[in-house]
């Protein structure tokens, strides 16, 4: 089929109004940047400079006016590169283009990359004025730029005394007039460029006189730990639980241990610095997904910033960092396992929770942690490192029903089981057994806590076969055995004794019994020879008290059902209420 065009070369046309508007309203995630943008023009044009002249002294003067009458103006110069008139043409009116491309990349001293910060401006501004005198050319006239948000531009020489370096002047667009107030500037020019290592002025106010937090001076460990969570205090309004200094490939800075328990799922948002300008507060992904109970301070040398320089963007570089700093904050939780345990033990306090999820997941987690996890047990709360010191071997039940069910029994024995029940506790127990096979680590089922009990005597058991007999015949048509046991503690009078199969029967049809009853009970009602009551029950038996004792057993039945937490389902409901009928009325 022929083409009803003829095919010809062609090249794209440009709305240049459209793709200013686009760039600068939608690649930044607030107009405020417009601050950063310039300052790093300033310092990547100083940088620029040095290496043409070496050992010059670098600084950017901010200069706001704010007229009785009219819009504030903005007004940023530097004592940097400068540029020519071809410099202009390349790199201010050719978006995409950057001075930190070509024969001077790459170079780490130098912030930006993607030569499109200046269209930052256009979020405050309708006009952007740039006056410049190249350092290359000291005997040239300086040059005024002035782009407008259409896409317009021109270019024009002009007598000015600016000396080497470039001038960036903006005038408050309709809307945007708070924007470039001068307490407004002030703030974010200390926001972003407060750790600058060269001095910036507004007016005759210095806004980047701060150490960053890991040059603080400290004469003692303790010391330098005191500064850094001084800082988080005042620059973060955080008080944290603990300050880990963080080093890697061409990055460095603190990690503040959370005084709360975030979700793991929750952004971290660190604030984040490209050779200490600030990128942003809010920058996700820098730490392993496990490392989620800090907040991080970092100053980057060698990472490659995002389009909207927010963030760096995700490399083989990014990777390897991100490990290391992991590797850090790794590092100094095992040095205070060793020699501040009740610091980290602090810190697992708040964050077990989030750490015993991500620990099912990673197995360095599960490792690093593992003995400072508290877990419930029958002998209290307390470490798994604590009950591998006390008790070796380590028994634990899945639900926790069970647990409510076994523990005042495995207690006053003096044995000591785990509650696996709560979020992935379990599941942690099954890994770390994996994982470290010497702690004997193995689930209990709790149809075997009977086998604890004492067997009765010959004696006992004559005493005790009518009441074996009554119960077996009152309880039959539930699907429930009896069986008599001495058992600690004495005060209770029954537990319920019911496997797997056996639960999932009851709590999807409310019945043990499947079908015609069977031969052999599903379950067992254990009643405890060693308490009192029981013991009046089986003497009644003997006395042939028929009703009082099968409506005493319905009764220890339910019971039971309640103290392992197991729902009462309408058989055991109308039981109830007939024993209580029963009682109520004073029948047998």
């Amino acid at each position: 089929m022929r083409t009803p065009y003829p095919t010809m070369p062609g090249t794209f046309q440009v709305d240049l109004r459209g793709l200013v508007d686009l760039l600068s309203r939608h690649l930044y995630r607030s107009p405020d940047v417009y601050i950063r943008e310039l300052l790093q023009n300033a310092v990547d044009a100083v940088a620029a400079r040095r290496r043409l002249e070496p050992g010059v002294a670098g600084a950017v003067e901010i200069e706001v006016v704010e007229p009785a009458h009219g819009a504030p103006e903005v007004i940023i110069t530097d004592n940097g590169i400068g540029l020519t008139g071809t410099e202009l043409v390349e790199l201010l009116a050719t978006i995409g283009r950057s001075s930190k491309r070509g024969d001077l990349s790459p170079h780490r001293d130098y912030i930006g990359q993607f030569g499109i910060g200046l269209l930052a401006c256009f979020l405050v501004a309708d006009e952007i004025t740039v006056t410049t005198r190249s350092a290359k050319d000291p005997d040239g006239k300086a040059l005024r730029w002035q782009g407008r948000s259409d896409g317009s531009y021109d270019i024009s020489p002009v007598e000015s005394a600016l000396p080497a370096g470039t001038q960036v002047h903006l005038r408050a667009r309709p809307g945007a007039e708070h924007r470039l107030s001068r307490g407004h500037v002030l703030r974010l020019t200390h926001r972003y460029g407060g750790l600058l290592p060269l001095p910036v002025r507004l007016g005759s106010t210095v806004v980047n006189d701060e150490l960053p937090p890991w040059e603080l001076p400290a004469l003692t460990m303790d010391q330098e730990r005191e500064n850094a969570l001084s800082y988080a205090r005042r620059v973060l309004d955080l008080d944290p639980l603990d300050a880990i200094p963080l080093h890697a490939d061409g990055v460095r800075g603190l990690a503040f241990v959370l005084p709360y328990e975030p979700s793991p799922a929750a952004r971290q948002d660190h604030r984040v610095y490209l050779r200490r300008m600030l990128l942003s507060d809010s920058t996700d992904r820098l730490l392993p997904d496990w490392a989620f109970f800090v907040r991080c301070v970092i100053d980057a040398d060698s990472l490659q910033p995002n389009a909207a320089r927010d963030g760096f963007a995700e490399d083989a570089r990014l990777d390897t960092v991100r490990e290391q700093l992991g590797r850090c904050i790794r590092d100094h939780l095992a040095d205070l396992a060793r020699m501040w345990p009740s610091r980290l033990a602090r810190i697992v306090a708040v964050h077990h929770a989030g750490i015993s999820a991500l620990a099912v997941h990673d197995e360095q987690c599960l490792l690093l942690f593992a003995d400072w996890l508290p877990v419930d047990t029958s002998l209290g709360r307390m470490t798994l490192g604590e009950h591998a010191r006390r008790f070796g071997e380590l028994r634990f039940v899945r639900r926790c029903d069970d647990f409510r069910q076994v523990a005042p029994i495995a207690a006053a024995q003096g044995r000591c089981v785990v509650n696996g029940g709560p979020a992935n506790v379990s599941t942690l127990l099954d890994r770390l057994a994996g994982l470290r096979p010497e702690r004997d680590i193995a689930e209990l089922d709790p149809t075997e806590v009977v086998d604890s009990f004492a067997d009765l005597t010959v004696a006992e058991r004559a005493e005790v076969a009518d009441l074996v007999r009554l119960a077996e015949s009152a309880l039959r048509h539930h699907g429930v055995g009896v069986q008599i046991r001495a058992f600690a503690p004495t005060v209770m009078h029954a537990t319920f004794i019911a496997g797997e199969d056996c639960r999932v029967r009851r709590q999807f049809t409310g019945s043990i019994v499947d079908g015609p009853v069977a031969a052999a009970p599903a379950a067992q009602l254990c009643l405890n020879f060693a308490n009192a009551a029981v013991r009046e029950l089986a003497r009644q038996a003997r006395q042939g008290q028929i009703m009082r004792v099968r409506r005493a057993v319905e009764l220890l039945y339910v019971q039971a059902l309640l103290l392992g937490h197991h729902p009462l389902h309408d058989r055991e409901l109308s039981l109830l209420d007939d024993v209580v009928l029963g009682l109520v009325e004073d029948r047998g």
